[in-house]
Protein backbone atom coordinates (compact mmCIF):
# COMPACT_ATOMS: atom_id res chain seq x y z
CA UNK A 1 0.00 0.00 0.00
CA UNK A 2 1.27 3.47 -0.90
CA UNK A 3 1.38 5.86 2.28
CA UNK A 4 1.43 9.99 1.77
CA UNK A 5 3.53 11.54 3.99
CA UNK A 6 4.16 15.51 4.91
CA UNK A 7 7.82 16.24 5.60
CA UNK A 8 8.71 19.05 7.81
CA UNK A 9 9.99 21.51 4.32
CA UNK A 10 6.53 20.76 3.02
CA UNK A 11 6.85 18.55 0.69
CA UNK A 12 4.84 15.43 0.06
CA UNK A 13 6.71 11.65 0.00
CA UNK A 14 5.25 8.39 -0.92
CA UNK A 15 6.09 5.40 1.09
CA UNK A 16 5.25 1.87 -0.39
CA UNK A 17 4.90 -0.12 2.49
CA UNK A 18 2.84 -3.95 3.41
CA UNK A 19 -0.63 -3.70 3.77
CA UNK A 20 -0.66 -4.89 7.71
CA UNK A 21 2.42 -1.91 8.69
CA UNK A 22 2.12 0.17 11.82
CA UNK A 23 2.85 3.62 12.55
CA UNK A 24 6.12 2.81 14.43
CA UNK A 25 7.13 1.14 11.26
CA UNK A 26 6.50 4.04 9.10
CA UNK A 27 8.60 6.12 12.03
CA UNK A 28 11.95 4.47 11.70
CA UNK A 29 11.91 4.25 8.30
CA UNK A 30 11.51 8.18 8.55
CA UNK A 31 13.79 8.46 11.11
CA UNK A 32 16.55 6.90 8.94
CA UNK A 33 16.45 9.21 6.57
CA UNK A 34 16.52 12.23 8.77
CA UNK A 35 18.57 11.05 11.87
CA UNK A 36 16.45 12.66 14.37
CA UNK A 37 13.45 11.21 16.80
CA UNK A 38 9.55 12.36 15.28
CA UNK A 39 6.30 11.63 15.61
CA UNK A 40 3.42 11.26 13.23
CA UNK A 41 0.05 13.80 13.42
CA UNK A 42 -3.05 12.22 11.49
CA UNK A 43 -6.15 14.91 11.12
CA UNK A 44 -4.60 16.93 13.49
CA UNK A 45 -4.36 14.12 16.40
CA UNK A 46 -1.23 12.32 17.56
CA UNK A 47 -0.63 8.81 15.77
CA UNK A 48 -0.10 5.83 18.11
CA UNK A 49 2.93 4.17 17.30
CA UNK A 50 1.34 0.71 17.67
CA UNK A 51 -1.98 2.20 15.08
CA UNK A 52 -2.00 1.13 11.66
CA UNK A 53 -1.73 3.50 9.04
CA UNK A 54 -4.68 3.79 6.43
CA UNK A 55 -3.99 4.64 2.71
CA UNK A 56 -6.13 7.36 2.58
CA UNK A 57 -4.89 9.72 5.09
CA UNK A 58 -2.16 11.70 4.75
CA UNK A 59 0.36 11.49 7.71
CA UNK A 60 2.80 14.50 8.69
CA UNK A 61 5.98 14.09 10.33
CA UNK A 62 6.54 16.46 13.46
CA UNK A 63 9.75 17.17 15.51
CA UNK A 64 10.03 17.87 19.17
CA UNK A 65 12.20 21.68 19.25
CA UNK A 66 12.94 23.51 22.64
CA UNK A 67 11.95 27.13 22.27
CA UNK A 68 9.19 29.43 22.53
CA UNK A 69 9.92 29.93 26.25
CA UNK A 70 9.71 33.31 27.75
CA UNK A 71 12.99 34.38 29.91
CA UNK A 72 12.18 34.58 33.79
CA UNK A 73 12.17 38.13 34.11
CA UNK A 74 13.70 39.29 37.52
CA UNK A 75 11.55 40.77 40.47
CA UNK A 76 10.93 44.70 40.23
CA UNK A 77 12.14 46.29 43.57
CA UNK A 78 9.93 49.15 43.78
CA UNK A 79 11.32 52.52 45.42
CA UNK A 80 8.00 53.80 46.56
CA UNK A 81 4.49 52.39 47.21
CA UNK A 82 1.73 52.29 44.61
CA UNK A 83 -0.49 55.46 44.29
CA UNK A 84 -3.74 55.31 46.65
CA UNK A 85 -6.54 55.14 44.65
CA UNK A 86 -9.44 57.80 45.41
CA UNK A 87 -12.24 55.68 46.58
CA UNK A 88 -15.73 57.36 47.63
CA UNK A 89 -16.83 57.15 51.20
CA UNK A 90 -20.71 57.16 51.79
CA UNK A 91 -21.10 59.29 54.45
CA UNK A 92 -24.27 58.01 57.08
CA UNK A 93 -27.26 60.86 57.49
CA UNK A 94 -25.63 63.53 55.18
CA UNK A 95 -27.98 65.48 55.14
CA UNK A 96 -28.03 66.45 58.61
CA UNK A 97 -24.96 68.54 57.39
CA UNK A 98 -27.28 70.66 55.35
CA UNK A 99 -29.52 71.66 58.11
CA UNK A 100 -28.98 73.57 61.48
CA UNK A 101 -31.68 73.57 64.51
CA UNK A 102 -31.45 76.89 66.23
CA UNK A 103 -32.16 77.57 70.03
CA UNK A 104 -36.28 77.90 69.32
CA UNK A 105 -36.34 74.77 67.87
CA UNK A 106 -36.52 76.26 63.77
CA UNK A 107 -34.42 74.18 61.18
CA UNK A 108 -32.31 76.69 59.32
CA UNK A 109 -30.50 76.01 55.77
CA UNK A 110 -26.78 75.63 56.28
CA UNK A 111 -26.13 75.57 52.67
CA UNK A 112 -27.06 77.33 50.02
CA UNK A 113 -29.84 76.06 47.35
CA UNK A 114 -28.67 76.69 43.62
CA UNK A 115 -30.85 78.89 41.75
CA UNK A 116 -30.30 77.01 38.05
CA UNK A 117 -30.35 73.45 39.29
CA UNK A 118 -33.73 71.97 40.53
CA UNK A 119 -35.12 71.56 44.20
CA UNK A 120 -32.89 69.70 46.61
CA UNK A 121 -29.25 70.69 44.88
CA UNK A 122 -27.40 72.12 47.32
CA UNK A 123 -23.86 74.19 46.93
CA UNK A 124 -20.85 73.66 48.44
CA UNK A 125 -19.93 75.97 51.29
CA UNK A 126 -15.83 77.03 50.50
CA UNK A 127 -13.86 79.50 52.98
CA UNK A 128 -14.07 82.35 49.62
CA UNK A 129 -17.24 80.82 47.36
CA UNK A 130 -20.25 79.00 46.97
CA UNK A 131 -20.19 76.58 44.11
CA UNK A 132 -22.72 74.11 42.22
CA UNK A 133 -20.98 70.52 41.68
CA UNK A 134 -24.02 70.14 39.38
CA UNK A 135 -24.19 72.89 37.04
CA UNK A 136 -20.53 74.21 38.19
CA UNK A 137 -21.80 77.56 38.92
CA UNK A 138 -19.64 79.93 41.50
CA UNK A 139 -20.50 82.72 43.68
CA UNK A 140 -18.08 84.56 45.57
CA UNK A 141 -18.09 85.67 48.93
CA UNK A 142 -17.33 89.30 50.04
CA UNK A 143 -13.41 90.08 51.72
CA UNK A 144 -14.64 90.18 54.88
CA UNK A 145 -16.24 87.22 55.38
CA UNK A 146 -13.26 85.85 53.59
CA UNK A 147 -10.91 87.18 56.29
CA UNK A 148 -13.33 85.51 59.07
CA UNK A 149 -13.19 82.24 57.61
CA UNK A 150 -9.59 82.10 57.18
CA UNK A 151 -9.04 83.03 61.02
CA UNK A 152 -11.76 80.19 61.93
CA UNK A 153 -9.57 77.74 59.43
CA UNK A 154 -6.22 78.79 61.43
CA UNK A 155 -7.93 78.58 64.83
CA UNK A 156 -8.93 74.93 63.94
CA UNK A 157 -5.74 74.32 62.51
CA UNK A 158 -3.91 75.41 65.63
CA UNK A 159 -6.18 73.74 68.01
CA UNK A 160 -5.48 70.21 65.77
CA UNK A 161 -1.46 70.71 66.04
CA UNK A 162 -2.07 71.10 69.77
CA UNK A 163 -4.32 68.01 70.46
CA UNK A 164 -1.50 66.02 68.50
CA UNK A 165 1.23 67.26 70.17
CA UNK A 166 -0.73 66.46 73.72
CA UNK A 167 -1.27 62.41 71.97
CA UNK A 168 2.61 62.47 71.16
CA UNK A 169 4.18 61.05 73.71
CA UNK A 170 6.97 63.42 75.91
CA UNK A 171 10.21 61.09 74.58
CA UNK A 172 13.37 62.37 72.77
CA UNK A 173 12.66 60.10 69.73
CA UNK A 174 9.09 61.95 68.56
CA UNK A 175 10.67 65.22 69.62
CA UNK A 176 12.83 64.89 66.88
CA UNK A 177 16.01 63.48 69.58
CA UNK A 178 19.12 61.52 68.47
CA UNK A 179 17.80 58.73 70.14
CA UNK A 180 17.69 55.73 67.28
CA UNK A 181 15.26 55.76 64.26
CA UNK A 182 16.07 56.77 61.25
CA UNK A 183 18.45 59.51 60.24
CA UNK A 184 16.97 62.19 58.03
CA UNK A 185 18.21 64.19 55.50
CA UNK A 186 21.19 66.89 57.29
CA UNK A 187 19.94 70.91 56.47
Amino acid sequence: MIIKVGHLNGEVRLYDLADNCTANQLMMLIQSEIQCEISLVSNGEAVAASALLGSESIYYVNVDAEGGKKKKKKKKNFAKPKKKKHRHRKVKLATLKLYTVDGKGLVQRSHKQCPQCPQGVYMAKHFDRHYCGTCHQTFRMDEATIKANLEAIKKQQAAKAAAAAAAAPAGGAAAGGAAGGKKGKKK
